[in-house]
């Protein structure tokens, strides 16, 4: 704003002069006839104004000059020009035309080998220069930047006889060296003047900023292809990992004459750490649920989780009794992670026996199912107490049995629903409002309950917060 300011009272001071210069000469006519001083004075006042009209004209003709020189040096820093097949030829030109040099040569590091390299000359064979040793020039490592390329000019023509006007200056952005440009004149007469040698560092100013840029875009690039492998890398881990878990879950429901059943699971990411798993054993009328939740998620916890599914695999049994399950797989999960392992996993364990109608569970430190009883029509938790697997060798379980009867329907979930009920649903109370939509739907199918909350997840645009599982299961009513 201030220079602007300097610019309109510069003018207007112009305007004044030059109007009173023309008032000058206006009253010196008036007064030809009358005294003869007059008329030399006129002339007088006619040459000085017209002496400060063309040193106004020219210096506005300069000034148009340097904001044109402005203009055009600016364009260097485009980083498209260092990305065709000579890039450096482009710039050199830029350097003849704008300083108005006759020949150009571009020095520039290759840090890898710790040399200079004469990538392109303008005006001039570029064969007549040769690979510059840094060792021969910059012998003393303390030497500046300003030094280095004066060494440079001496080193590189000093097999050459020059007689024309020569210059150099270095080639730094941001306290990186990047190397030296040499300029010239043929004829042997001309001498570099001031205006060019301030051109010149202009025009290496320029350069630097475009090869600092160059640098730190090709930097950019090359770390993110790097960053691109590694993401596809990483894509490719989750797709096996992925496929692993996948190979330790069950495909298929399970079909038992007196229950309905139907399940829904999403991780929160690509894989995730809850699981679900069910038992039958031929020839008896019994099916058998494990759910849980692994602490944490993606890889490491789609791992634990298929560590805990492999072991409950091997030790279940719908002869064992839900709390000695537990501990069983406690002790086995807590050696395979040892004792210094922060992973553990929630667990319920429960088996319908639909001879007795009785569900028979035991809890580690997994959400309670909730059980709505088809005569009162009132949700009750299925208290069980018990620490997560893999915390305590030493952890001890309980089993708690209840009556079930025809009509009779049991959800059972993860912790991630009751969190996508309060998050991404709005209730003050997640527990609270999934035992409400539980409630209200007592009349659906298991099927239809599910598909409900299949389209509530899956429609949301907020991320969900945790893994979500939910199994619900209905007593059918015998015909």
């Amino acid at each position: 704003m201030s220079d602007k300011s300097a610019r309109l009272r510069a003018n207007n001071t112009r305007l004044l002069l030059s109007s009173l210069g023309l008032l000058a000469i206006v009253l010196l006519a008036v007064l030809v006839p009358y005294h003869a001083w007059a008329l030399p004075t006129i002339f007088i006042v006619v040459i000085l104004f017209f002496t400060f009209l063309r040193r106004q004209i020219i210096s506005r003709s300069s000034a148009d000059d340097v904001c044109d020189f402005y203009a055009q040096v600016h364009s260097i820093e485009n980083l498209q020009i260092l990305q065709n097949e000579r890039p450096y030829s482009t710039l050199l030109k830029t350097v003849l035309e704008l300083g108005q040099f006759d020949w150009a040569v571009m020095f520039l590091m290759d840090f890898e080998k710790d040399s200079f390299v004469a990538v392109e000359a303008a005006g001039i064979e570029l064969s007549r220069f040769s690979s510059v040793d840094f060792d021969e020039i910059a012998t003393d490592p303390r030497v500046d930047d300003m030094t280095l390329s004066y060494k440079l000019l001496e080193h590189a023509f000093k097999k050459h006889e020059f007689r024309g006007a020569l210059a150099g200056t270095t080639l730094v952005c941001n306290n990186t060296f990047y190397g030296c440009l040499l300029v010239g004149r043929d004829d042997p007469e001309d001498e570099l003047c001031e205006d060019d040698n301030f051109r010149l560092e202009i025009l290496s100013d320029q350069i630097s900023i475009c090869l600092h840029n160059y640098r730190l875009h090709k930097e950019m690039a090359s770390r993110t292809a790097e960053l691109l492998e590694r993401q596809a890398q990483i894509q490719r881990e989750l797709e096996m990992s992925r496929i692993v878990q996948e190979g330790v879950m069950q495909r298929e429901t399970p079909m038992l004459r007196g229950l309905e059943l139907a399940a829904y699971s999403r991780p929160a990411r690509f894989i995730g750490g809850d699981f679900v798993r069910y038992i039958e054993e031929s020839g008896k009328n019994q099916l058998g649920i494990l759910i849980g939740d692994v602490s944490g998620k993606g890889i490491p916890a789609a791992m634990v989780m298929a560590v805990v599914v492999c072991l409950f695999n091997e030790k279940s049994s719908l002869e064992i009794a839900p709390d000695k399950l537990l501990i069983d797989m406690n002790i086995a999960l807590k050696q395979f992670l040892g004792a210094r392992s922060r992973f553990n996993s929630s667990a319920l364990w429960g088996i319908f026996d639909l001879d007795r109608m009785r569900f028979c569970y035991a809890s580690a430190g997994h959400d309670f199912p909730l059980h709505i009883n088809c005569k009162t029509r009132q949700v009750t938790e299925l208290v069980s107490t018990g620490t997560l697997l893999g915390l305590f060798a030493e952890s001890e379980y309980q089993s708690r049995e209840i009556l079930i009867e025809e009509g009779d329907k049991i959800m059972f979930y993860s912790d991630g629903l009751v969190d996508f009920f309060e998050y991404n649903l709005g209730f003050a109370d997640g527990f609270a409002g999934l035992k409400d939509f539980f409630l209200e739907r007592f009349a659906k199918t298991p099927q239809e309950i599910v598909n409900e909350i299949t389209e509530l997840v899956e429609i949301t645009k907020e991320p969900t917060k945790d893994d979500i599982t939910v199994a619900v299961f209905s007593i059918a009513r015998k015909t």
